[in-house]
């Protein structure tokens, strides 16, 4: 064999090892790096956690690991339990799995197991069980930008220990979806086929389509995590761009415009209702709710009356100070302070 040729199959067998060797490098490299990371994002975690106890608003997160090894992290927890002390309001979910892919870590993606138990005081507890929940969040370096959720088959009992009633709702399917808007918060929400009874009484609420969006200004705070001051509404104002519900065979709702809270907690603003299929919806009301059949009856007539006998309208619908007028004068209801 000339002496070249095993010259040239040395040095090529010489870069096949140092190759191998970058690759074995860079390989430890990153899997020291991964562990490491993870290391240290579930010591902060836990310590954030930790720090929380005793504080106005706390929360756990127990048998807490971080998985996904080699190509994610996420965020494993056999529970989530979150406590306000401040308002007396408490939740608790199942086990949490979330996931960030490696070259893409502001992205993530959540998946809660049933059930959800909310207590608020006094005597109010929401229960919910659903079929499938993922939630999706985009970070940014100042908290989340825009995050969503969409569950199936929703089941939910709402029981006021006040009032001694039962609540029951399901629902098909469901999303939300919270993004900033410079300084302002969007959110928008749908729930489809949604139904209920109440428990002890043949009170059947038909399936309704709601859909709403909706801007309230100056609170991207919420998903900058300074929610304590966002979170309170007395003050706040927005834009109701649409809050539909659809009752089908024609019977639709549809409210829009600008409202604002007082420092006392009520509502103000100058909104457009408007009513498609107003007989329809006087029977359905009548017949969900009979002990408040004269009210309906009356509020039918005078949507009717305004259109001469029609079966759709538009009118204006004023808040004042939580009042409810039709046309700027004539008031039919209250909203009481949040």
């Amino acid at each position: 064999m000339a002496a070249s040729s095993r010259t040239g199959q040395a040095n090529t067998s010489k870069k096949v090892r140092i190759l191998g060797i970058c690759i074995l490098l860079v390989i430890g490299i990153y899997t020291g790096g991964w562990y490491f990371v993870a290391d240290q994002a579930r010591s902060r975690l836990m310590a954030a956690l930790d720090r929380s106890q005793g504080a106005a608003i706390s929360a756990e997160c127990p048998d807490a690991e971080i998985r996904g090894f080699p190509f994610r992290f996420g965020l494993f927890c056999s529970g989530v339990s979150i406590d306000d002390n401040r308002r007396g309001i408490s939740a608790s979910f199942g086990a949490l799995r979330s996931a960030a892919q490696v070259y893409d870590p502001f992205h993530v993606v959540f998946e809660v197991d049933e059930p959800v138990v909310v207590r608020a005081a006094p005597g109010l507890t929401f229960s919910a069980e659903w079929t499938a929940l993922q939630s999706s969040a985009q970070l940014a370096t100042d908290g989340v930008e825009r995050t969503s959720l969409a569950v199936d088959g929703l089941k939910a009992n709402l029981v006021s220990a006040l009032a001694g009633e039962l609540l029951n709702l399901n629902a098909s399917h469901g999303e939300l979806h919270l993004r900033r808007n410079g300084p302002d918060l969007d959110a928008a929400a749908s729930l489809l086929a949604v139904s209920g009874t109440v428990e002890g009484k043949d009170r059947p609420l038909p399936p309704v389509t709601v859909d709403v969006d909706v801007t309230m200004a100056e609170k991207a705070a919420l998903l900058q995590g300074a929610g304590k001051d966002a979170a309170n509404l007395r003050g706040a104002k927005g834009e109701l761009r649409a809050l539909s519900a659809d009752l089908g065979e024609g019977r639709t709702l549809r409210i829009s415009g600008p409202f604002s809270f007082n420092d006392e907690g009520y509502v103000s603003g100058k909104l457009k209702l408007e009513i498609a299929g107003i007989e329809g919806w006087r029977q359905t009301l009548k017949t969900a709710f009979p002990e408040a059949a004269k009210n309906i009856d009356t509020a039918g007539n005078m949507l009717t009356a305004l259109v001469s006998g029609g079966n759709q309208v538009s009118v204006d619908l004023t808040l004042r100070d939580g009042d409810i007028m039709i046309s700027g004068f004539i008031k039919v209801g209250e909203i009481p302070p949040i």
